[in-house]
């Protein structure tokens, strides 16, 4: 049983005929680019001068002071968040304002509702002093 191994038999003995699994009946589809062979300057897209502009929605706001900007996100979670907006239904500051509720009017709100119910009358200017002297550095 001595073969030799030194070569490779790839020969096939038997002719296998391969079938399609797909077969196409439509033609193949053609595609022309015009200018193909254009290499002009003037063959390159004009470029928009003027860029797009956004439209801008919603409600303008008008921040005319400074210190009253808001720089950064707020950060809370998000079950401070329900706090807060189920709060704010039975906060008595906020019935009289219309339009929408943000969250700096909420703070400033609850801050202003604790400074005059649970300081001192001596305590309240303190702070009060405090607090305008803060905007005063800003």
């Amino acid at each position: 049983m001595a073969t030799d191994r030194s070569s490779f038999n790839i020969e096939s003995t038997e002719s296998e005929s391969i079938d399609k699994l797909i077969t196409t009946s439509k033609p193949k589809k053609k595609v022309a680019i015009s200018g193909e062979n254009n290499f002009d300057s003037n063959s390159l897209a004009n470029v928009n001068t003027h860029p797009k502009t956004s439209k801008k929605r919603g409600r303008p706001v008008q921040i005319t002071d400074d210190r009253f900007k808001v720089k950064l996100p707020k950060k809370i979670s998000p079950a401070l968040g329900s706090k807060l907006s189920v709060l704010q239904d039975y906060m008595v500051e906020l019935q009289d304002n219309k339009g929408r509720v943000t969250f700096e009017k909420i703070v400033t709100a609850l801050a202003d509702s604790y400074i005059s119910n649970r300081l001192s009358v001596s305590k309240e200017e303190h702070v009060k002093r405090e607090i305008q002297e803060e905007f005063d550095k800003i």
